[in-house]
């Protein structure tokens, strides 16, 4: 039994767009906010995961100036400096800092001691209601 003599001319053709493709597409250039708030301009039509065809203007603007960002690094606003305005986006705004060093900066120690220890406590509830459920599991088995 062979293909209908229409199939070829319905099947989907290689850089074509159409229906929701076609109406969402958006140019090389273009810019939006991701839902963090950072500015992010699209950079290429190819990437097969769509969301890696967008990239952070402030990682461009350090990459233009300084090249590619080292293996274990990122590029973050200085505090107080994150803004969604293109023209602000500037060198002197961002800077390089090591994961490990934007791990730190997160942590919520670094934030206050307060928050450190509610953060401790939740842990040590979810460990014991996932314990009190894992041993629940056990005893239906």
């Amino acid at each position: 039994m062979g293909t209908h003599p229409n199939s070829r001319r319905t099947q989907f053709k290689k850089g074509e767009m159409r229906g929701a493709a076609q109406h969402n597409y958006v140019p090389i250039g273009s810019e939006r906010i991701s839902k963090d708030g950072y500015l992010e301009r699209k950079v290429n039509d190819d990437h097969p995961t769509p969301a890696r065809r967008w990239i952070g203007v402030h990682r461009l603007v350090w990459e233009a100036a300084n090249g590619p960002i080292p293996r274990g690094h990122v590029v973050c606003f200085l505090p107080g400096r994150k803004t969604s305005e293109v023209e602000k986006i500037t060198l002197d705004a961002v800077e390089l800092v090591s994961r490990v060093e934007l791990a730190r900066r997160n942590h919520p120690v670094s934030r206050s001691p307060e928050l450190a220890k509610l953060v401790q406590l939740k842990g040590a509830i979810t460990r014991q209601v996932n314990r009190i459920a894992r041993e629940a599991k056990e005893q239906e088995s």
